[in-house]
């Protein structure tokens, strides 16, 4: 018998900051857990995917009502007190199953943390959860930790009552029917799957809720895997096992065909480098145009393919490519060194040249605190993204992963120190409040040298906006620059700011 009524669950609560981008203007759906979702759908008679970021309705009444027999949690960006909460609640009478992200880095630590935990599913869950599912059982199977005892299979197999003397779940008691034993040995079977792109075609029917681009309907797809660039500071060519991930591209009648499928007005692709095969990105453009498909496109791109082909940027711009997000990073030619970037100063400029002969919008993010970077090399980013014609830009504290070459080089450096858990770098001189304060100063800068009417005007000239909608698109710019002014949080900073600033200048004149 095999688990017929799964349950998937995002457990992160709705104000978790690592899943908003830009202030809020977005939220990305779970796609890793939809393309599970969407590979086990097949297998099971009926299925439920959970978003508790935007559920209004309590988790247990959703269960109540859909009676699972299976309950999988995404666990990517680790723990929290909401999650613990809400995966220490679950029903002992259903298979708990563990996978992401997280809990594939740290598989020990889930099962000490919740005794509940029958299995966890190491990598990309696609592939490893549709075996089980169909299996009805992790025994033999590549992939899978668990704990040795029935309720980790299938429901058939379950035993009645916990075996005598062992402590059930938090908050339930040895012998009621399905409670869990809190220990058992845990089978370890650590062979894993590599990364398939075969499932990436998400069955948007699974979906339960609106994501918004905006203040309008959006999605988010991704079409490749992986990164050719050997960026110091980035993690993007590593697969989840912290291995070399080549680079994996759906077909570009694929991705066309799942971008026909869905009625969101803007789609993010969340691609590391969705532009590695500029030959596939044109075939994507050539369909999209010839399908008359009316979207606007986000995505992250480099320098390295918009400076080769300006032909390239222009059809981009006519298939409905709207915002460009430009790794940038600095303008000084020995950091670009340092980091790896693969491009010039030169080279952006260029890219740069053949964006302005368009109406695409773009953000530059940018890094600071650099090894020996001083504070008005820091503030000449605001110059530097004006001159180049940056919409607008994201200067961010760098940030050095753990036994890397980039991590070395910086502490090779005098003064320079990895600071908490982000692993932000910091110096003698700029330590991360310093950082913050020049953060502020360089948007500052920015706005008084490209306000922001500018890109509001190009973004309204786009030829896709056109199509879609002209004054669809300027009430939603609008409606989301008023609801981020008038967000509390965003207020309370700001006063804050404003206040430290007020606080220093009076301590200056006496």
């Amino acid at each position: 018998m095999t688990w017929k009524r799964p349950l998937l669950v995002y457990p992160y609560a709705p104000e978790k900051k690592s899943e908003h981008l830009y202030g809020g203007l977005a939220i990305i759906n779970p796609i890793g857990l939809e393309i599970v979702a969407t590979a086990i759908r097949p297998a099971a008679e009926d299925l439920l995917l959970v978003d508790m970021r935007m559920e209004h309705r309590p988790l247990e009444d959703l269960i109540r009502r859909f009676r699972p027999d299976l309950v999988a949690v995404s666990m990517m960006w680790g723990r929290d007190d909401y999650a613990d909460a809400l995966i220490r609640s679950l029903p002992d009478d259903v298979t708990l199953v563990m996978g992401g992200l997280y809990a594939t880095r740290q598989p020990e630590e889930m099962f000490e943390a919740y005794p509940g935990l029958d299995i966890l599913a190491l990598g990309y869950g696609d592939e490893t959860m549709r075996r089980l599912v169909e299996a009805g059982s992790p025994e033999g199977l590549s992939g899978f930790w668990y704990r040795d005892r029935p309720t980790a299979f299938s429901p058939d197999q379950r035993a009645s009552s916990s075996p005598p003397g062992r402590a059930s779940r938090p908050g339930h008691t040895s012998g009621q029917p399905g409670a869990k034993a809190a220990s058992a040995t845990i089978v370890r079977n650590s062979a894993y799957l590599g990364r398939s792109i075969q499932n990436m075609h998400i069955d948007r029917s699974i979906r339960r809720y609106e994501y918004p681009w905006l203040t309008l309907k959006g999605d988010n797809i991704i079409t490749s895997v992986g990164c050719p660039m050997l960026c110091a500071f980035c993690k993007w060519r590593e697969n989840i096992f912290g291995e070399v991930q080549p680079w994996l591209g759906r077909s570009a009648e694929d991705v066309v065909e799942e971008l026909a499928e869905t009625d969101a007005p803007i789609v993010h692709l969340v691609d590391a480098n969705f532009a590695a095969d500029t030959t596939r990105v044109e075939r994507i453009c050539d369909l999209l145009i010839e399908r008359d498909v009316r979207h606007l496109y986000a995505c992250e791109i480099r320098v390295n393919p918009l400076y080769k082909s300006q032909r390239l940027v222009r059809k981009m711009e006519q298939a409905g490519f709207f915002m460009f997000m430009v790794g940038l990073e600095s303008y000084q030619p020995h950091l670009l060194k340092a980091m790896r970037k693969g491009y010039t100063v030169k080279m952006a400029r260029r890219a740069f040249e053949h964006l302005r002969q368009t109406k695409i919008l773009t953000l530059g993010n940018f890094l600071i605190g650099n090894p020996g970077e001083t504070e008005a090399e820091m503030l000449g980013i605001a110059d530097y993204a004006a001159d180049l014609g940056v919409d607008f830009i994201s200067p961010n504290k760098i940030y050095a992963y753990e036994s890397t070459d980039f991590e070395q080089w910086v502490l090779a450096q005098p003064g320079m120190q990895v600071v908490g858990r982000r692993r932000y770098v910091v110096s003698d001189a700029y330590g991360v409040d310093d950082l913050r304060r020049i953060q502020a100063r360089i948007m500052m800068r920015f706005l008084r040298l490209h306000p922001p009417w500018i890109p509001y005007e190009k973004a309204l000239a786009h030829p896709m906006v056109a199509k879609i909608g002209r004054e669809r698109i300027r009430r939603a710019m609008l409606r989301s620059l008023w609801n981020h002014v008038a967000d509390a949080t965003f207020r309370r900073r700001a006063l804050k700011r404003v206040s430290k600033r007020f606080r220093r200048t009076a301590k200056a004149a006496v």
